[in-house]
């Protein structure tokens, strides 16, 4: 079994790693979208950047890059919690550190649910609601959605499920928070409170949204439209 879970680790990262968003914004509009708006390889970033339609392939392929594996890992192999967990990370780390995009990528959300669906449904129905709650209420997805993401493990101790898969929730958020405080980006020497502030709770390093998500390189190269 070791082998098995050893093998399907391996291909949920190297799954999770094939750059969706960037493919995107490469064939639809000639772009690297690591330059443009938030810098992340992310669907809200396509569609900001890139077009609103696309964002439907693309976060639909980003959840299934967590669910294939994890589905294998569950129904068809049989894996213990832990192990079916440790698939899900792996695809949720491929997406965030992509092999392909030299371990840049996107936030690693959509590629969560997909692992979720199968993994802990009742939790991301929890995560779902509280996001969904705090966009309605106070217009902050980022906050919202990374609090949705700290209440799935105190939802699944309250509903009992066994402390492998609390530590594997645990495991999602803890990924989550690491990819927004990184965020590939340099930090100022002298602001850098400020910004791991903004990044955690606004995920981005400035206050003003409109400045920073339609953001575009200093070069050359064309802005996209704005779709």
């Amino acid at each position: 079994m070791l082998i098995q879970v050893i093998l399907l680790t391996i291909g949920a990262y190297l799954l999770g790693s094939v750059p969706t968003s960037y493919i995107a914004g490469r064939l639809l509009r000639g772009i690297d979208i690591r330059n443009y708006g938030s810098g992340v390889a992310s669907a809200s970033n396509v569609w900001h950047s890139v077009s609103r339609w696309s964002v439907v392939p693309v976060g639909i392929f980003d959840v299934l890059k967590g669910a294939i594996p994890v589905s294998i890992a569950y129904y068809v192999l049989g894996f213990d919690i832990w192990a079916v967990g440790i698939v899900g990370l792996a695809a949720i780390a491929g997406h965030s550190w992509s092999i392909f995009l030299g371990f840049s990528g996107g936030r690693g959300f959509a590629t969560m649910m997909g692992a979720l669906i199968i993994l802990a449904p009742w939790e991301l129905l929890v995560f779902i609601v509280i996001w969904l709650l705090g966009i309605a209420l106070l217009k902050n997805s980022p906050l919202w959605m990374i609090l949705g993401a700290a209440a799935m493990p105190l939802a699944s101790f309250g509903l009992g499920k066994p402390a492998e898969l609390i530590w594997v929730l645990l495991g999602m958020l803890l990924l989550l928070i690491i990819k927004r405080l990184l965020a590939e980006r340099t930090v100022p020497s002298g602001d850098w409170k400020r910004v791991m502030m903004h990044r955690l709770l606004l995920d981005r390093d400035t206050r003003n949204r409109e400045a920073w998500i339609y953001r575009t390189p200093s070069s050359t190269e064309e802005p996209p439209e704005k779709k």
